[in-house]
């Protein structure tokens, strides 16, 4: 139960009671004081409890926007975590590690797999330092601006073909050009995009 609640039922169980109990008999002033008398004793503690809880809600809040830093294990062509904390590289898609795509010779090969190796090989045991922004994944990542020094991960990424520049976002579009001119990664072949995919199984399962 949250401080404010709890406070709150608080004021209402001590006005309940006041209501209910009976006025003092011959007593008029001393019955309409009362009450008065008794809010007033309850202000005081009140606020200092809300004051108290004040600043919670910031701290969790920078608590989440922090750099978070350490050793990475990689998840998937998209997806970190660092110190049990999942991280989902900001502005970018990978397939997901059980989907199949097609060289340009049309043979299949595990594109999901192979982004997530690729990325694990990048980061080869260095220090990553992701900065998380507000929006949380289906499957309970952060999303973050993650770097390998000065590197941008998800820009390496999408620039060698791994990875593709999220739908409906500006970001890494034209590392996502540049590695469909070159035909790299997903692009030397055939793929479906990882969202697109995503959507048709969920709309498979459903029927």
């Amino acid at each position: 139960m949250s401080l404010t609640l709890t406070v709150l039922l608080i004021y209402g169980a001590c006005l309940v009671g006041t209501i209910a109990s009976p006025p003092a008999p011959g007593n008029r002033d001393s019955d309409e004081a009362a009450p008065r008398r008794l809010l007033g004793a309850l202000l005081v503690p009140a606020l200092a409890l809300l004051a108290a809880s004040a600043p919670a809600g910031p701290a969790r809040a920078a608590d989440a926007t922090r750099t978070v830093s350490g050793a990475a294990t990689v998840i998937d062509g998209a997806t970190l975590a660092i110190g049990g904390q999942r991280l989902r590289l900001h502005g970018i898609d990978a397939p997901d590690l059980d989907q199949t795509c097609f060289d340009a010779r049309e043979r299949g090969y595990a594109c999901g797999r192979v982004a997530a190796e690729a990325l694990a090989a990048r980061i080869a045991g260095g220090t990553v330092a992701c900065e998380p922004r507000a929006a949380i994944t289906a499957d309970g990542a952060t999303t973050a601006l993650c770097r390998l020094g000065a590197d941008d991960l998800a820009a390496w990424m999408v620039g060698n073909g791994y990875a593709v520049a999220e739908s409906g976002s500006a970001a890494y579009m034209a590392e996502d050009q540049r590695a469909w001119g070159r035909r790299l990664g997903l692009w030397a072949g055939v793929f479906e995009l990882p969202g697109d995919r995503r959507r048709l199984r969920g709309a498979t399962a459903g029927l």
